[in-house]
């Protein structure tokens, strides 16, 4: 689901990103998971009364550090399109997302033979990729060689400033992760109130997505300030732009709902095992829509092998984390 929600966006031809990007947040960020929290947490009020300032805190920096996560990603999703995006924001946010909670909570981990079969799945991650982002590069590459015109030179001379948009993408985007970790009070108060194991972590994931959603919003507003980009809500045949935002908002917010549901049946390193292989899958599925929308057309055969290569060292990545947790 997480792979798939931004192929919506590549038909909504007639807003520029930050239309698209504003209105999907509200449906994924807000609308969505509210109504979920509301509809599975008994008392969701009480919930948040009876947790610390201090936990409350930290779910909002780092929902709001996974906001600025968001809008790099769908910057970068424009510039060097939806498969490399996938493949280095992803990328750098498992192993991120894996390691960091794994060193600061369960360091003794790592000196376990499932620990160092967990770091050599996220190496194997890392190497995967690697020859993603290489294969982008050729794609580029070959794009703009192939017949010289302006527009694909300038789409390859943009290419450098997408990668670095990415990367700090990366960087930003497993925050919200460690919300989930530093969250560990919202979900024993909510099992409290008769919540679910599987639903106890959507009172975490509502506020921190809501945290993300006052940083978008608020640069896609200055955003479309600059040429009064708020008119183009009603261009003629839009309508189903709505539609197509619903949907990714749906498909993200579901991610995310059943990635907590997941992380439920884990075990005690449920945040490092339960992040990479969502985002791996992400990575795959998002490379697979990407091929099949046209993005390698034209790239010739050793970029879109070097990619497959990559998915499929990703792949294998997932079962050795699958198999070092087990």
């Amino acid at each position: 689901m997480q792979g798939a929600f931004p192929l919506p966006m590549k038909y909504a031809t007639k807003w520029k990103w930050e239309n698209i990007w504003s209105v999907f947040a509200l449906w994924g960020f807000v609308i969505l998971p509210w109504l979920l929290a509301v509809a599975t947490v008994p008392d969701l009020i009480g919930v948040y009364s009876s947790a610390s300032w201090k936990t409350l805190a930290a779910i909002t920096f780092f929902g709001a550090g996974w906001g600025i996560g968001t809008i790099c990603f769908g910057i970068g999703v424009s510039m060097v399109g939806l498969a490399l995006a996938f493949a280095i924001v992803i990328g750098m946010a498992s192993a991120l997302g894996t390691l960091i909670p794994m060193i600061l909570f369960h360091p003794d981990a790592f000196l376990t033979s499932g620990g160092l079969t967990i770091s050599g799945g996220v190496l194997l991650m890392l190497i995967g990729v690697a020859l993603c982002a290489l294969a982008g590069s050729w794609k580029e590459r070959e794009l703009a060689g192939a017949d010289g015109n302006e527009d694909n030179s300038a789409q390859a001379a943009s290419f450098k400033k997408g990668l670095g948009i990415c990367i700090i993408s990366g960087i930003a985007s497993p925050m919200l992760n460690f919300a989930f970790v530093s969250g560990e009070e919202i979900i024993y108060n909510a099992k409290a109130t008769g919540t679910s194991p599987a639903s106890a972590s959507n009172p975490i994931w509502c506020w921190a997505m809501t945290s993300a959603f006052v940083i978008t919003v608020l640069y896609c507003i200055y955003l479309m300030s600059k040429d009064r980009g708020w008119r183009r809500y009603t261009i003629k045949g839009t309508g189903s732009y709505w539609g197509l935002t619903l949907s990714m908002g749906i498909l993200f917010s579901g991610s995310i709902a059943v990635y907590g549901i997941g992380l439920s049946k884990l075990g005690p390193l449920a945040a490092s095992i339960g992040w990479p292989i969502l985002m791996i899958t992400s990575i795959v599925v998002g490379n697979l829509c990407g091929i099949a929308t046209g993005e390698w057309k034209g790239a010739g055969s050793k970029p879109l092998i070097t990619m497959l290569a990559g998915l499929a060292i990703l792949s294998m990545a997932i079962c050795l984390i699958g198999l070092g947790n087990a």
